[in-house]
C-alpha cells in the first residue's frame, strides 16, 4: 500500500487510540503538529483518501458526527 506519511501518521494516530473518539482539532495537533487555526476539512479530506487507499478495511475508521473519527475494533457494516 502507498501511503504518505501523512497518511501513516494519520492511520497509526487512530489506530494506537482505537476506540476513542479523536477530535479534528485533536487529530491537527497530534498528526500535523499545528494548532486548530486552519480549516478542520483538511482531516475529513485526508481520512476520505486514506479510507480510499485501504479499500474495505477503511471502513474500521468509523466518523462521530460533529466530533472526530474513532478506529474501531470491528468495522462498521455497510448497507444496515
Amino acid at each position: 500500500m502507498d501511503l504518505t506519511a501523512l497518511e501513516f501518521r494519520l492511520l497509526v494516530t487512530l489506530h494506537d487510540r482505537r476506540n476513542r473518539v479523536l477530535t479534528r482539532d485533536t487529530l491537527l495537533d497530534d498528526v500535523w503538529g499545528i494548532d486548530a487555526d486552519i480549516t478542520t476539512r483538511t482531516v475529513d479530506t485526508h481520512v476520505k483518501r486514506l479510507r480510499e487507499k485501504l479499500g474495505p478495511a477503511g471502513r474500521f475508521i468509523q466518523t462521530v458526527r460533529g466530533v472526530g473519527y474513532r478506529f474501531a475494533e470491528s468495522p462498521e457494516k455497510t448497507g444496515s
